[in-house]
């Protein structure tokens, strides 16, 4: 196995980071993981198992930053000048997430990869859904999502969410919404005003895994491509019990012409004690797949 640090620039000119993890024999298959939430390219101890697995069937991995990486992060903007913008999970954009898989999938495609497998792990299976629905990319072949979480619902789970959603709303209409809440979400994120109503309210377009309502439709219906999803049965990103996650998920992809779901027994959300279950569960989908 090889390995290679990489930056892309997006169209709006910010330049992310990433690692190519490639097998000892040339490949143009591709696997593009995208982190969850304040996460990154390195952090998850399940990124090695994978590399690994995935290298030694013959498929390259690409793990790569978004713009939300970290909790607050500068990123270098491409021009003659240097400049950096603050940016992070803090501060993100759901929607924004649109330009950075773009420009790490059009990366990928230069290099003459012809068959290109999005996955992503938590807020990263909602961005990589989100991706395929609303593009509708034909460079993608098999989507993955590990973890996929209903944002909304998560949010919504906090005894304060509604007082916190309105306090984001005066804070933003006093043109502070770039500032950060006085409360942590789930006691752990620190998020702006702005950032919060974008990841936390009805209707947005974070909201693809709407688990709360199961008749709701999703923007998930606009995929077309063999999906795999996965929980562990000990993850507490699911705000149902993970197989019922799963089959609500699974009712909203109409157009998946196949979707499997599964669970790995006893993983937490970060798989960890797991990270070589889960890298197998994913290379074995895709080995069988159609």
């Amino acid at each position: 196995m090889k390995t290679q640090f990489l930056r892309v620039t997006t169209k709006d000119k910010l330049i992310l980071q990433g690692l190519l993890y490639e097998p000892d024999q040339s490949s143009k298959k591709a696997i593009l993981h995208v982190h969850g939430m304040a996460g990154n390219f390195y952090e998850n101890r399940f990124l090695d198992s994978m590399a690994k697995v995935f290298t030694q069937n013959g498929w390259t991995f690409w793990a790569i930053n978004t713009r939300g990486h970290d909790i607050i992060a500068d990123f270098p903007i491409a021009g003659e000048k240097e400049e950096f913008k603050r940016l992070g999970n803090s501060r993100e954009r759901f929607e924004d997430s649109l330009l950075d898989i773009e420009a790490w999938t059009d990366f990928i495609a230069s290099h003459n990869y012809k068959n290109i497998v999005l996955q992503g792990h938590s807020l990263g299976a909602v961005k990589v859904a989100y991706y395929l629905a609303k593009t509708r990319d034909q460079r993608v072949s098999k989507l993955v999502l590990i973890s996929p979480p209903d944002m909304v619902g998560l949010a919504e789970a906090e005894k304060d969410h509604q007082d916190v959603l309105n306090l984001s709303k005066k804070m933003v209409k006093e043109g502070k919404g770039e500032e950060l809440l006085p409360r942590l979400l789930w006691n752990w994120y620190y998020l702006c005003a702005a950032t919060y109503i974008d990841f936390g309210e009805r209707g947005n377009p974070i909201d693809v895994f709407n688990t709360y309502d199961k008749d709701k439709s999703s923007i998930i219906e606009n995929v077309k491509i063999p999906t795999l999803a996965l929980f562990g049965s000990k993850d507490d990103a699911a705000i149902l019990p993970v197989r019922e996650a799963l089959d609500v998920i699974k009712s909203k992809a109409k157009s998946c012409p196949q979707f499997d779901a599964d669970v790995i027994e006893g993983a937490p959300h970060s798989y960890f004690e797991h990270e070589d279950e889960v890298a197998g569960r994913v290379i074995s989908w895709l080995n069988t797949s159609k």
